[in-house]
């Protein structure tokens, strides 16, 4: 009997003795630290850093989840007992976020769950849509991490704007906006900003008592004119009719010519635009939009309206035709800066008879 009970203690100190080896041997899992890479940051890390997990009994990683919910992907090659490399995911549609959030690890040797910061990237910007902006027309900002963006601002002010996805931000650009204003966009991750180039834009007319060409008149076969309509989209608008005269086989409207509109750098007529609001009583009534009468050549452009309702007409300079607007030449090779008269009018070979053409805010503008 005393035999048997000695051997039983034996037994149990052998047991105990293992027990104690294989303790020694992996022991519970513990993080010390957790560094991310380059920046030497504790606990924290910016999406796509390198984080370098310290502790003892690391050996065997089996599984990382970050937030609960993110597979974390790692290099079980870069695993020992006292450390191991994973990269931070973002991805937006696995759930990712910014902040403090719990992140596991699962090893051979136990589960172990620490807290991690996320931080949001300072935003970057790589570029615009268009290149060259239009004081008054939308802009896209082109770049990265535009998370929670806070503000935008040109020169210093505020801008109306809207966050369209992480890489891409719509402002809208102010009506007397200059080149070299700076754009600052501001998130939670700090702010970017870029030199805006603007466009040069000249209002010919907006019959309203502004623009170069205040003063029209009309010739030719006009039913009626006038330059002071009350209802536009912007205030006054000019209303020309055409009722079905053939006295002079044209007819137009006019504010006249003087100083050319752009200055002689601005020559290009594949950057030259005219921009017009556009109305009529009948679909298909057809505009006639001429220049002045450049180098001994009529240039002209004419189109339909297809609604009747109100809308943006743009006409590159390039677009225009000799022979008032029926010829096979365009005016691509034209030098846009001795432009120094537009001409409104009806193509009354190819339009409804009566057809009234209504008209606004007239600018040319050079990108």
């Amino acid at each position: 009997m005393i035999n048997k009970i000695k051997y039983s203690l034996l037994l149990l100190c052998t047991l105990a003795f293992f027990a104690g080896c294989q303790d020694d041997n992996e022991g519970s899992v513990t993080i010390d630290a957790m560094v991310a890479e380059p920046g030497d940051l504790l606990n924290q890390a910016y999406p796509l850093n390198k984080v370098r997990v310290e502790g003892t009994s690391l050996t065997g990683l089996k599984k990382i989840t970050l937030d609960n919910k993110i597979d974390v992907a790692f290099n079980p090659n870069y695993n020992s007992d006292k450390s191991f490399i994973f990269t931070v995911p973002f991805d937006e549609k696995l759930g990712s976020r910014f902040g403090i959030q719990p992140i596991t690890f699962v090893t051979k040797n136990g589960t172990i769950t620490k807290n991690i910061e996320i931080l949001q990237p300072t935003p970057t910007i790589t570029n615009t849509v268009p290149a060259v902006a239009t004081p008054g027309y939308p802009l896209e900002v082109v770049g990265t991490w535009f998370y929670n963006v806070s503000s935008v601002t040109l020169s210093g002010s505020a801008v109306s704007f809207s966050a369209n996805s992480p890489t891409s931000i719509i402002v809208a650009l102010p009506a007397n906006a200059v080149s070299g204003s700076e754009l600052v966009v501001t998130t939670p991750g700090g702010t970017v900003s870029i030199t805006i180039e603007f466009a040069t834009v000249v209002i010919v007319s907006d019959f309203d008592g502004g623009g170069v060409r205040e003063s029209w008149v009309s010739y030719g076969d006009v039913a009626s004119f006038n330059a002071a309509t009350p209802g536009g989209p912007t205030g006054n608008y000019a209303a020309l009719t055409w009722a079905g005269s053939t006295t002079n086989g044209y007819n137009g409207t006019s504010g006249g010519g003087g100083a050319s509109f752009l200055s002689p750098t601005n020559n290009d007529a594949t950057r030259t635009f005219i921009d017009i609001d556009v109305s009529a009583n009948v679909v298909g009534a057809q505009f006639a939009i001429q220049l002045n009468t450049i180098d001994g050549v009529n240039y002209g452009y004419n189109f339909k309206v297809t609604d009747v309702n109100w809308s943006t007409k743009t006409i590159t300079l390039a677009d225009f035709k000799d022979n008032y607007g029926f010829g096979s030449n365009t005016a691509a090779t034209l030098d846009a800066s001795k432009v120094n008269e537009i001409k409104v009018g009806i193509a009354q070979g190819d339009t409804p008879n009566p057809s009234t053409i209504k008209y606004d805010n007239i600018k040319i503008r050079y990108n």
